[in-house]
């Protein structure tokens, strides 16, 4: 997420010239210790982000926060549930590390994975 900086600015012993492009990670303030407990495990109902309204910043934060959002979780959403309940998945390959240094984070190198259609339910469930 990019922004300019508008005028002069001292921050924390920093200084930030006007015009300065200046951007924010969630790759990496959402792997910040300080703010989450354990940031290597997956675990979906983390709480820690309640403790502060911008500690997630995926989508943007305060009066910016980006206009699709819901739009795109609802995707997310939908996508997932068909996946999930019309077929089978396994990893061909072990999963990759992901890279972080990319403008979108993703596996390094591609994460491999196999599928196979479920047969669809006789109607009536017999």
């Amino acid at each position: 997420m990019l922004t300019k900086v508008l005028c002069d600015l001292d921050y924390r012993g920093f200084h930030l010239p006007a015009g300065t492009m200046a951007m924010v990670s969630p790759a990496l303030s959402h792997r910040l210790p300080t703010v989450f407990h354990d940031p290597e495990r997956f675990a979906p109902p983390r709480e820690e982000h309640k403790r502060s309204a911008h500690a997630l910043i995926g989508f943007g934060g305060g009066h910016h926060r980006c206009l699709g959002m819901h739009f795109a979780y609802l995707q997310i959403k939908a996508l997932w549930t068909v996946l999930l309940s019309r077929f089978d998945l396994w990893l061909v390959s072990p999963p990759a590390a992901p890279d972080y240094g990319s403008w979108v984070t993703g596996p390094r190198p591609p994460c491999r994975v196999r599928y196979r259609r479920r047969p669809l339910p006789l109607a009536g469930g017999l």
